[in-house]
């Protein structure tokens, strides 16, 4: 796992220092893969407990497994012959011929359903898209709110949400105990839970009672020859989703009238 997937999967359990760390750590990747904790607090600013802290938050044991980690992720050089415009026009295509063969209706039924539907999402670039889910589902006509990425997971769960609502949850790896918890804890309050996960094997989609799923595109970045992933896929998603879920609720409508 590289250090941008432990970022999305940490996201919520990270606090503005320990974002600022890890800003630090993405724009000094060279620096720090040979530095010393003590090296790099005094560049950054940051005590070594703060770093230390911050690289615990992300799942690792500490400094030396993330200087480990960016060891191992600069050996990945990957093939400059790659062409990452078709491979990002493949995956695009191949999920929207699963999602055109997923039947939608139980969900698209769910939603309409619901007095609220609530929208968490774990990482910087789901947060984004969350946003633009939440628009999407005003326009639909649901009342829809989607949770910032600073909350944490126990305070969502201490939040009104009841078995007339629905949550949909974005996450990239599906894998977050806390989050899993925390959707477990809903499905007993019957609340109705929907995720949207890729399409690697996670625990998120064995326990979401709904579920959508999307690929990621990675590839190295000239900026400090980092690897970057590559949302298209869950963008494309949303916007799919939510114009069938927009044709389903106007279907749904002009029946009750007629």
């Amino acid at each position: 796992m590289n250090l941008e997937a432990l970022e999305n999967e940490h996201f919520s359990e990270l606090n503005e220092t320990d974002k600022e760390i890890i800003q630090f750590i993405n724009r000094n990747r060279t620096m720090v893969r040979e530095a010393s904790l003590a090296d790099v607090a005094t560049k950054s600013l940051f005590s070594k407990s703060s770093i230390f802290r911050a690289c615990q938050k992300l799942g690792l044991t500490g400094f030396s497994q993330l200087k480990y980690l960016l060891q191992e992720e600069a050996k990945q050089v990957q093939d400059v012959n790659i062409d990452f415009v078709s491979q990002t026009v493949k995956s695009v295509l191949w999920m929207s011929n699963q999602f055109k063969s997923t039947k939608l209706d139980d969900i698209y039924e769910m939603l309409n359903r619901a007095k609220t539907i609530f929208i968490y999402s774990t990482g910087w670039e789901q947060q984004i898209v969350a946003q633009q889910l939440q628009r999407n589902l005003y326009l639909s006509g649901k009342m829809a709110f989607s949770f910032p990425s600073a909350v944490d997971e126990m305070s969502l769960s201490r939040t009104h949400i009841d078995a007339n609502d629905a949550l949909i949850v974005i996450s990239y790896s599906g894998m977050n105990d806390v989050v899993l918890k925390m959707v477990q804890n809903f499905n007993l309050q019957g609340v109705q839970t929907l995720a949207f996960t890729s399409f690697r094997q996670n625990k998120l989609s064995q326990i979401a009672k709904y579920n959508l799923y999307y690929d990621t595109v990675s590839k190295n970045v000239s900026y400090e020859n980092r690897k970057e992933q590559f949302f298209s896929d869950l963008h494309v998603l949303i916007d799919l989703f939510s114009m069938g879920l927009i044709n389903y609720i106007s279907t749904t409508n002009q029946a009750l009238e007629d």
